[in-house]
Protein backbone atom coordinates (compact mmCIF):
# COMPACT_ATOMS: atom_id res chain seq x y z
CA UNK A 1 0.00 0.00 0.00
CA UNK A 2 1.38 3.40 -1.02
CA UNK A 3 1.87 5.75 1.89
CA UNK A 4 -0.18 8.92 1.50
CA UNK A 5 2.75 11.30 2.22
CA UNK A 6 4.81 9.60 -0.51
CA UNK A 7 1.89 9.76 -2.95
CA UNK A 8 1.31 13.43 -2.20
CA UNK A 9 5.00 14.12 -2.69
CA UNK A 10 4.89 12.41 -6.10
CA UNK A 11 1.85 14.47 -7.08
CA UNK A 12 3.64 17.68 -6.07
CA UNK A 13 6.71 16.72 -8.08
CA UNK A 14 4.65 15.85 -11.17
CA UNK A 15 3.03 19.29 -11.10
CA UNK A 16 6.37 20.80 -12.04
CA UNK A 17 6.79 21.13 -15.84
CA UNK A 18 10.45 20.04 -15.83
CA UNK A 19 9.60 16.87 -13.89
CA UNK A 20 6.73 16.05 -16.28
CA UNK A 21 8.99 16.58 -19.30
CA UNK A 22 11.62 14.30 -17.81
CA UNK A 23 9.08 11.53 -17.19
CA UNK A 24 7.54 11.89 -20.67
CA UNK A 25 10.94 11.69 -22.37
CA UNK A 26 11.90 8.65 -20.31
CA UNK A 27 8.64 6.88 -21.22
CA UNK A 28 9.09 7.71 -24.93
CA UNK A 29 12.64 6.35 -24.92
CA UNK A 30 11.52 3.20 -23.12
CA UNK A 31 8.74 2.62 -25.67
CA UNK A 32 11.17 3.15 -28.56
CA UNK A 33 13.57 0.62 -27.05
CA UNK A 34 10.81 -1.96 -26.58
CA UNK A 35 9.22 -1.45 -30.02
CA UNK A 36 12.62 -1.57 -31.71
CA UNK A 37 13.58 -4.75 -29.85
CA UNK A 38 10.27 -6.49 -30.65
CA UNK A 39 10.30 -5.67 -34.38
CA UNK A 40 14.04 -6.23 -34.80
CA UNK A 41 13.99 -9.63 -33.09
CA UNK A 42 10.87 -10.71 -35.01
CA UNK A 43 12.04 -9.90 -38.55
CA UNK A 44 15.81 -10.31 -38.30
CA UNK A 45 17.08 -13.86 -38.44
CA UNK A 46 19.01 -15.18 -35.42
CA UNK A 47 18.32 -12.11 -33.26
CA UNK A 48 16.77 -12.53 -29.80
CA UNK A 49 14.76 -9.95 -27.85
CA UNK A 50 17.76 -9.14 -25.64
CA UNK A 51 19.87 -8.68 -28.78
CA UNK A 52 17.20 -6.30 -30.04
CA UNK A 53 17.36 -4.27 -26.81
CA UNK A 54 21.14 -4.07 -27.08
CA UNK A 55 20.95 -2.96 -30.72
CA UNK A 56 18.34 -0.33 -29.80
CA UNK A 57 20.58 0.99 -27.04
CA UNK A 58 23.72 1.31 -29.18
CA UNK A 59 21.61 2.92 -31.93
CA UNK A 60 19.98 5.55 -29.69
CA UNK A 61 23.27 6.40 -27.98
CA UNK A 62 25.02 6.60 -31.40
CA UNK A 63 27.65 4.11 -30.21
CA UNK A 64 27.00 1.73 -33.10
CA UNK A 65 29.21 -1.28 -32.31
CA UNK A 66 27.96 -3.09 -35.40
CA UNK A 67 27.18 -6.35 -33.58
CA UNK A 68 23.87 -6.53 -35.43
CA UNK A 69 22.61 -4.71 -38.51
CA UNK A 70 19.23 -4.69 -40.21
CA UNK A 71 18.99 -6.86 -43.34
CA UNK A 72 15.22 -6.87 -43.80
CA UNK A 73 13.04 -3.98 -44.93
CA UNK A 74 11.13 -3.96 -41.63
CA UNK A 75 14.35 -3.92 -39.61
CA UNK A 76 15.78 -1.04 -41.64
CA UNK A 77 12.58 1.01 -41.34
CA UNK A 78 12.44 0.64 -37.55
CA UNK A 79 16.15 1.50 -37.35
CA UNK A 80 15.64 4.72 -39.34
CA UNK A 81 12.58 5.75 -37.30
CA UNK A 82 14.27 4.93 -33.99
CA UNK A 83 17.36 6.88 -35.02
CA UNK A 84 15.40 9.98 -36.10
CA UNK A 85 13.18 10.12 -33.02
CA UNK A 86 15.20 8.31 -30.37
CA UNK A 87 18.54 10.05 -30.81
CA UNK A 88 16.84 13.43 -30.51
CA UNK A 89 14.94 12.38 -27.38
CA UNK A 90 18.06 10.85 -25.84
CA UNK A 91 20.02 14.04 -26.48
CA UNK A 92 17.31 16.18 -24.90
CA UNK A 93 17.09 13.84 -21.88
CA UNK A 94 20.86 13.89 -21.38
CA UNK A 95 20.88 17.67 -21.68
CA UNK A 96 18.14 18.03 -19.06
CA UNK A 97 20.00 15.79 -16.61
CA UNK A 98 23.26 17.71 -17.11
CA UNK A 99 21.43 21.02 -16.76
CA UNK A 100 19.88 19.90 -13.48
CA UNK A 101 23.27 18.75 -12.18
CA UNK A 102 24.87 22.09 -13.08
CA UNK A 103 21.98 24.02 -11.54
CA UNK A 104 22.23 21.98 -8.33
CA UNK A 105 25.98 22.61 -8.05
CA UNK A 106 25.50 26.32 -8.77
CA UNK A 107 22.79 26.57 -6.12
CA UNK A 108 25.04 24.80 -3.62
CA UNK A 109 27.98 27.09 -4.35
CA UNK A 110 25.72 30.14 -4.03
CA UNK A 111 23.93 28.82 -0.94
CA UNK A 112 20.48 28.93 -2.51
CA UNK A 113 19.37 25.45 -1.52
CA UNK A 114 18.57 23.73 1.77
CA UNK A 115 20.06 20.92 3.84
CA UNK A 116 17.96 17.81 4.53
CA UNK A 117 20.41 15.81 6.65
CA UNK A 118 20.53 15.50 10.44
CA UNK A 119 23.15 15.12 13.15
CA UNK A 120 25.32 17.78 11.51
CA UNK A 121 27.33 20.69 12.90
CA UNK A 122 26.15 24.18 11.94
CA UNK A 123 28.76 26.93 11.46
CA UNK A 124 27.39 30.47 11.33
CA UNK A 125 29.25 33.41 9.72
CA UNK A 126 32.46 33.59 7.70
CA UNK A 127 34.68 36.32 9.20
CA UNK A 128 37.46 35.19 6.83
CA UNK A 129 38.22 32.13 4.73
CA UNK A 130 41.38 31.53 6.78
CA UNK A 131 39.42 31.29 10.04
CA UNK A 132 36.90 28.86 8.54
CA UNK A 133 39.72 26.79 7.05
CA UNK A 134 41.47 26.59 10.44
CA UNK A 135 38.20 25.68 12.16
CA UNK A 136 37.51 22.89 9.66
CA UNK A 137 41.06 21.62 10.15
CA UNK A 138 40.51 21.40 13.91
CA UNK A 139 37.21 19.58 13.34
CA UNK A 140 38.99 17.08 11.09
CA UNK A 141 41.36 16.34 13.98
CA UNK A 142 38.61 16.08 16.60
CA UNK A 143 37.69 12.48 17.55
CA UNK A 144 34.16 13.64 18.38
CA UNK A 145 33.45 15.68 15.24
CA UNK A 146 35.74 14.48 12.45
CA UNK A 147 32.95 12.40 10.90
CA UNK A 148 30.16 14.91 11.58
CA UNK A 149 28.68 16.65 8.49
CA UNK A 150 29.10 20.44 8.43
CA UNK A 151 26.68 23.08 7.22
CA UNK A 152 27.75 26.70 6.76
CA UNK A 153 25.37 29.66 7.13
CA UNK A 154 26.31 33.24 6.27
CA UNK A 155 24.66 36.39 4.96
CA UNK A 156 27.75 37.49 3.02
CA UNK A 157 31.08 36.06 1.93
CA UNK A 158 34.42 37.86 2.37
CA UNK A 159 35.38 40.20 -0.43
CA UNK A 160 31.83 40.29 -1.75
CA UNK A 161 32.21 36.84 -3.33
CA UNK A 162 29.05 35.34 -4.82
CA UNK A 163 30.13 31.72 -4.59
CA UNK A 164 31.93 29.67 -1.97
CA UNK A 165 35.55 28.85 -2.93
CA UNK A 166 36.30 25.22 -3.74
CA UNK A 167 38.77 24.74 -0.88
CA UNK A 168 35.94 25.53 1.57
CA UNK A 169 33.09 23.91 -0.39
CA UNK A 170 34.97 20.59 -0.56
CA UNK A 171 35.21 20.48 3.25
CA UNK A 172 31.53 21.06 4.06
CA UNK A 173 28.30 19.23 3.30
CA UNK A 174 25.95 22.19 2.91
CA UNK A 175 25.99 25.95 2.40
CA UNK A 176 23.08 28.26 3.16
CA UNK A 177 23.19 31.91 2.10
CA UNK A 178 20.88 34.03 4.23
CA UNK A 179 20.57 36.12 7.36
CA UNK A 180 21.34 33.74 10.28
CA UNK A 181 18.99 35.55 12.67
CA UNK A 182 15.99 34.71 10.44
CA UNK A 183 14.04 31.57 11.36
CA UNK A 184 13.59 30.68 7.69
CA UNK A 185 17.38 30.57 7.18
CA UNK A 186 17.87 28.33 10.21
CA UNK A 187 15.11 26.01 9.01
CA UNK A 188 16.77 25.75 5.58
CA UNK A 189 19.89 24.54 7.38
CA UNK A 190 17.78 22.09 9.43
CA UNK A 191 19.36 23.44 12.62
CA UNK A 192 16.75 21.73 14.79
CA UNK A 193 18.35 18.33 14.06
CA UNK A 194 21.99 19.43 14.33
CA UNK A 195 24.41 18.29 17.05
CA UNK A 196 25.65 21.77 17.71
CA UNK A 197 26.06 25.29 16.41
CA UNK A 198 29.27 27.36 16.28
CA UNK A 199 28.76 31.11 15.85
CA UNK A 200 31.86 32.85 14.50
CA UNK A 201 32.68 36.50 15.17
CA UNK A 202 35.34 39.11 14.44
CA UNK A 203 36.82 41.90 16.61
CA UNK A 204 36.85 44.14 13.53
CA UNK A 205 33.06 43.86 13.25
CA UNK A 206 31.53 44.39 16.74
CA UNK A 207 27.99 44.29 15.33
CA UNK A 208 28.49 40.60 14.57
CA UNK A 209 28.32 39.86 18.31
CA UNK A 210 24.84 41.36 18.53
CA UNK A 211 23.58 39.38 15.54
CA UNK A 212 25.14 36.20 16.93
CA UNK A 213 23.51 36.71 20.33
CA UNK A 214 20.13 37.16 18.63
CA UNK A 215 20.69 34.06 16.48
CA UNK A 216 21.89 31.89 19.38
CA UNK A 217 19.00 33.08 21.56
CA UNK A 218 16.55 32.13 18.81
CA UNK A 219 18.11 28.67 18.51
CA UNK A 220 18.02 28.12 22.28
CA UNK A 221 14.37 29.17 22.44
CA UNK A 222 13.19 27.06 19.50
CA UNK A 223 15.55 24.07 19.84
CA UNK A 224 17.16 24.03 23.31
CA UNK A 225 18.64 20.58 22.68
CA UNK A 226 21.12 22.10 20.18
CA UNK A 227 24.45 23.01 21.83
CA UNK A 228 25.40 26.61 21.00
CA UNK A 229 28.96 27.93 21.29
CA UNK A 230 29.63 31.55 20.40
CA UNK A 231 32.88 33.32 19.60
CA UNK A 232 32.82 36.85 21.02
CA UNK A 233 34.56 39.75 19.35
CA UNK A 234 33.94 41.92 22.42
CA UNK A 235 34.92 40.85 25.93
CA UNK A 236 31.71 42.20 27.47
CA UNK A 237 29.60 39.96 25.22
CA UNK A 238 31.04 36.90 26.92
CA UNK A 239 29.62 38.01 30.28
CA UNK A 240 26.10 38.30 28.85
CA UNK A 241 25.81 34.86 27.23
CA UNK A 242 23.93 33.27 30.13
CA UNK A 243 21.17 35.86 29.73
CA UNK A 244 20.43 34.25 26.34
CA UNK A 245 20.86 30.66 27.66
CA UNK A 246 23.81 30.18 25.29
CA UNK A 247 25.73 27.03 26.25
CA UNK A 248 29.29 28.33 25.83
CA UNK A 249 31.45 31.15 24.58
CA UNK A 250 35.04 32.05 23.71
CA UNK A 251 36.62 35.51 23.77
CA UNK A 252 39.87 35.79 21.84
CA UNK A 253 40.36 39.32 23.19
CA UNK A 254 40.50 38.15 26.82
CA UNK A 255 42.89 35.33 25.97
CA UNK A 256 45.13 37.57 23.92
CA UNK A 257 45.64 40.19 26.64
CA UNK A 258 46.15 37.62 29.38
CA UNK A 259 48.62 35.59 27.31
CA UNK A 260 50.67 38.65 26.45
CA UNK A 261 51.22 39.43 30.14
CA UNK A 262 51.92 35.78 31.02
CA UNK A 263 54.36 35.46 28.12
CA UNK A 264 56.10 38.57 29.43
CA UNK A 265 56.36 37.02 32.89
CA UNK A 266 57.25 33.49 31.75
CA UNK A 267 58.41 33.23 28.11
CA UNK A 268 57.16 29.96 26.64
CA UNK A 269 53.65 30.03 28.13
CA UNK A 270 52.20 30.64 24.67
CA UNK A 271 53.64 27.34 23.44
CA UNK A 272 51.78 25.56 26.23
CA UNK A 273 48.54 27.29 25.24
CA UNK A 274 49.09 26.53 21.54
CA UNK A 275 49.32 22.81 22.25
CA UNK A 276 46.33 22.73 24.58
CA UNK A 277 44.11 24.68 22.19
CA UNK A 278 44.70 22.51 19.12
CA UNK A 279 43.84 18.91 18.24
CA UNK A 280 46.79 18.67 15.86
CA UNK A 281 49.30 17.35 18.43
CA UNK A 282 50.11 16.90 22.11
CA UNK A 283 47.56 17.06 24.91
CA UNK A 284 44.19 18.74 25.17
CA UNK A 285 41.90 19.73 28.03
CA UNK A 286 38.73 17.67 28.45
CA UNK A 287 35.71 17.66 30.78
CA UNK A 288 34.31 14.24 31.66
CA UNK A 289 31.00 13.35 30.03
CA UNK A 290 29.47 11.71 33.10
CA UNK A 291 29.21 13.22 36.62
CA UNK A 292 30.65 11.60 39.72
CA UNK A 293 27.16 10.39 40.71
CA UNK A 294 27.29 7.87 37.83
CA UNK A 295 30.22 6.10 39.48
CA UNK A 296 27.98 4.64 42.24
CA UNK A 297 30.58 5.27 44.94
CA UNK A 298 29.51 4.12 48.43
CA UNK A 299 31.75 6.59 50.26
CA UNK A 300 32.83 10.19 49.95
CA UNK A 301 35.84 10.71 47.68
CA UNK A 302 38.22 13.65 47.95
CA UNK A 303 39.95 15.35 45.06
CA UNK A 304 43.34 14.21 46.37
CA UNK A 305 42.23 10.57 46.59
CA UNK A 306 41.07 10.73 42.99
CA UNK A 307 44.39 12.11 41.75
CA UNK A 308 46.45 9.55 43.68
CA UNK A 309 44.29 6.64 42.43
CA UNK A 310 44.61 7.82 38.81
CA UNK A 311 48.41 7.90 39.20
CA UNK A 312 48.51 4.47 40.86
CA UNK A 313 46.33 3.01 38.08
CA UNK A 314 48.72 4.56 35.55
CA UNK A 315 45.86 6.29 33.74
CA UNK A 316 47.16 8.57 30.92
CA UNK A 317 45.53 11.66 32.43
CA UNK A 318 46.36 14.62 34.64
CA UNK A 319 43.38 15.67 36.76
CA UNK A 320 43.37 19.47 36.91
CA UNK A 321 40.11 20.38 38.61
CA UNK A 322 36.34 20.15 38.69
CA UNK A 323 33.35 21.58 36.88
CA UNK A 324 30.82 21.89 39.67
CA UNK A 325 27.11 21.83 38.91
CA UNK A 326 25.36 25.23 39.14
CA UNK A 327 28.68 27.07 39.59
CA UNK A 328 29.83 29.54 36.96
CA UNK A 329 33.60 29.19 37.44
CA UNK A 330 35.68 26.04 37.22
CA UNK A 331 37.49 24.77 40.30
CA UNK A 332 41.05 24.43 38.99
CA UNK A 333 43.74 22.95 41.23
CA UNK A 334 41.45 22.80 44.30
CA UNK A 335 42.54 21.60 47.73
CA UNK A 336 43.23 17.87 47.91
CA UNK A 337 40.83 17.68 50.87
CA UNK A 338 37.89 18.93 48.77
CA UNK A 339 35.07 16.37 48.73
CA UNK A 340 33.63 15.45 45.33
CA UNK A 341 29.92 16.17 44.91
CA UNK A 342 27.44 14.13 42.87
CA UNK A 343 27.18 16.68 40.05
CA UNK A 344 30.94 17.24 39.66
CA UNK A 345 32.63 16.57 36.33
CA UNK A 346 36.39 16.17 36.05
CA UNK A 347 38.60 18.66 34.21
CA UNK A 348 41.67 16.77 33.01
CA UNK A 349 44.61 16.85 30.62
CA UNK A 350 45.09 13.97 28.18
CA UNK A 351 46.05 13.09 24.62
CA UNK A 352 42.55 11.79 23.97
CA UNK A 353 39.23 11.62 25.82
CA UNK A 354 39.40 9.18 28.73
CA UNK A 355 36.47 6.81 29.51
CA UNK A 356 35.98 7.69 33.18
CA UNK A 357 32.63 5.93 33.52
CA UNK A 358 33.96 2.64 32.15
CA UNK A 359 36.95 2.77 34.51
CA UNK A 360 35.11 4.16 37.56
CA UNK A 361 34.71 0.73 39.19
CA UNK A 362 38.45 0.02 39.16
CA UNK A 363 39.16 3.58 40.32
CA UNK A 364 36.85 3.26 43.34
CA UNK A 365 38.34 -0.15 44.22
CA UNK A 366 41.82 1.39 44.14
CA UNK A 367 40.73 4.22 46.46
CA UNK A 368 39.10 1.77 48.89
CA UNK A 369 42.11 -0.56 48.92
CA UNK A 370 44.46 2.35 49.52
CA UNK A 371 42.34 3.54 52.46
CA UNK A 372 42.26 0.09 54.02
Amino acid sequence: MIQLPIFRRLVQVMRRPDARNLVVLSVVLLLILLIFAIIFSQYEEGVSFSDGLWTAYVTLTTIGYGDFSAKTLEGRIVTVVASMIGIGCFGVLTGMILEKAIQRRTRKMKGEGSYKGSGHLTIINVPSYEEIRDLLKELDLSPDFRETPRVLITAALPGGDKELPDFIANKIDGYINGLPSMLETLERANVKTSRGCLLMSSPSNPMMDDTNALTAGLIEKRWPQVVTVMACGRAETLRNLKDFNIDGGVSAVNLQMGLMVQELEDPGVFEVYSQLSSNSNGNQIYISRTPVSAWNATQTITFGQLKIAAIQMNYPVEVMGLKRENEENLLLNPLNSLNLESGDRLVYLAKRRFPWYENSGKLIQQIQSHES
